[in-house]
This record gives C-alpha cells, structure tokens and sequence, in this order.
C-alpha cells in the first residue's frame, strides 16, 4: 500500500541520518589512505631518478688529432675500402713543413708511455740499417685499420697497414740514430703529420708529408730523420687526408 511504504520509508529516515557521518569518515580515511600512497610512490621514484638517471651516462671526450683506444687498435675491426686503387690519373704535391706548436696528438699522450710500446721495442737494438715491416712488434696502430695482404704492387713483404679514417695514426719507439717511414704514393693518397720526439717528450723533427703521385709507386720514403744522438725516440703520424694513410715499413738506423 502507498501510504504503509512511505511510512515505513520515513521510520528508517533517522537510522540514514545518524549513520551519515560514519560513512563520510570512512570515505575520508579511504581518501586519505591513496593520497598517502601515491605521495610514497613520487617520492620513492624521484629518489631512484637521482640516484641513477644522471650517472648512468657517460660522454667520451674527442681529443683533435689523437684517435680513441683502449690498448692496441691494430686489435679493432676496419671495414674494408669501398675503392679500388686507381693507376692513372691525379698529380704530385707536397705541403711545407707546418709551423707552430706540436700537433694535438703529441700534447695528449706521452709517445714514451709503456702501455701504447711494446717490451720488445724499447728492448731493440737496431743493426746501421734495420728494415721492419708494418707488422713488426711495438708498431701501435690507433683508430680503424685492416691489413691487406699478398699484394702485387711490389710493397715490402706484400702486405701493408691501412686506414681510409682521417685522424687516426701509429707510433714506434725505436733506439738509434735515424728513422724512414716508408709507404705508397699514388692519386687516392694526401698528407699526414709527421713528429719524432725524443724519451723526454720534446719534438725532433716535425713535417707534414704528401704521398700523392700520378700513379702508384711502392716503397717510397715519405719522410726521414737522419743523425740524432744515440737515444731513444718515438715517431708519430696522423692521417690528415685523402682516401688512403699506409704503413709499409720502418727503416731504423743504428
């Protein structure tokens, strides 16, 4: 009947009343609770951000003229050149010896430090001519170089070490009185700096090189320090350009 239900409606009024605030305050605590729990999670999270985020990268710094790597770079992979070597064609030059301070390489590694020369090679003690080849122990390769072997171009041994990446270089150590750095020339090829610097650090000999030619030319001797003190030196050399920087041999001199 409509009259009993509204009745009966009207009895119950007070009972919703009187549990009206029970209800609000378990709605407010339940509120409560999430807002506490979502405040714990920003700030675990904002501590695991400042714990790790920053420090978890690290930025390798590009020294002009002095290729990256950890040991020895003749143990890094090179991809092979995408050109043939050409027969014809270019012409010669020649760059005048630089003036100035000692290239970038020279000022940000010392050329003595043991880890970059072999024992064998401090070790050495040359005959009046000794004739190495570019594979020769304490030769330090640095950057991206292969080796192609069994040529037929007439180079020492067949074989030479080469780089198509400006900027990277070798080095030797060496005791006696004189060194030749002997390479290619030919049109694909251009200048490389060259320094020689005794065991304490100071520069010998510095010159820009060119191996450009008209057309290939094996085992030519780019460049050549002759008559030092009996000591012992380290020579540099830096590919500046052109397609090809090779290494063929070193002709150390008692």
């Amino acid at each position: 009947m409509p009259g009993t239900r509204g009745t009966r409606w009207t009895s119950r009024l007070p009972q919703a009343v009187a549990a009206m605030p029970w209800l609000l305050a378990s709605i407010g605590v339940i509120v409560l609770l999430l807002l506490l729990v979502k405040a714990l999670v920003a700030v675990l999270g904002h501590d695991r951000y400042a714990e790790h985020g920053a420090g978890s990268r690290s930025e390798a710094v590009m020294v002009p003229g002095a290729p990256v790597a950890t040991a020895s770079a003749s143990a890094e992979s090179s991809p092979s050149p995408t050109r043939t070597r050409r027969t014809t064609g270019g012409g010669t030059g020649a760059n005048p010896p630089p003036t100035g301070r000692t290239p970038a390489a020279s000022r940000s590694a010392s050329p003595s430090a043991s880890a970059s020369v072999s024992p064998s090679a401090l070790a050495l003690s040359p005959s009046p001519a000794t004739l190495l080849n570019d594979d020769a122990p304490g030769i330090t390769y640095r950057g991206r170089w292969a080796v192609s072997r069994n040529r037929p171009f007439g180079d020492h041994r067949d074989d030479v070490h080469y780089t198509v990446h400006d900027g990277d270089s070798f080095s030797f150590t060496f005791t006696g009185t004189g060194l030749d750095y002997i390479t290619s020339r030919d049109p694909e090829y251009g200048d490389a700096d060259v320094w020689v610097v005794d065991s304490g650090g100071r520069p010998v000999k510095q010159q820009r090189v060119s191996a450009r030619a008209h057309r290939y030319q094996p085992q030519q001797t780019v460049f050549s320090v002759q008559g030092l003190p009996v000591g012992r030196y380290t020579i540099w050399a830096v590919k500046r350009s052109g397609v090809y920087f090779q290494v063929d041999a070193l002709r150390v001199r008692g």
